[in-house]
């Protein structure tokens, strides 16, 4: 059976984000129980960029976007480390200050709009 999670539907979405400039795939591994890729992207802000990743298995889709300049800014992500967490397992860190519940729901291409828009309104306001 083929992964549901295929690289084409996530790069027409990156083609039509107002905040990459350019991508590059760096892994993608697709086979028949899963699915595997990674994703880095240039932002507006040279300073910035996104990297994005996706394994697909026949039981689950992991997923994780972090911003990043030389160290983590922030990410969404669904590693299932925290339980007690409203909206478990998907979760957000913002740098060093912890990890709270993420209003992601596991869908790439509608998670990723989301997540667009949270690195637009924090590039924005940023100073860097």
């Amino acid at each position: 059976m083929r992964p549901q999670l295929t690289i084409e539907p996530i790069e027409a979405l990156l083609a039509t984000s107002a905040i990459i400039t350019s991508w590059q795939v760096l892994i993608a591994d697709e086979a028949a129980e899963r699915a595997l890729y990674k994703i880095r992207c240039q932002l507006l802000r040279p300073a910035y960029r996104l990297e994005i990743r996706f394994i697909q298995t026949e039981a689950e889709l992991l997923y994780s976007y972090q911003l990043c300049t030389d160290r983590p800014i922030l990410r969404w992500d669904n590693a299932p480390h925290f339980p007690a967490l409203q909206n478990f397992p998907h979760h957000f860190h913002e740098g060093t200050s912890g990890v709270r519940a993420s209003s992601l729901i596991g869908g790439p291409l509608q998670d990723l709009l989301h997540v667009f828009a949270s690195i637009q309104a924090f590039i924005t306001k940023s100073r860097m």
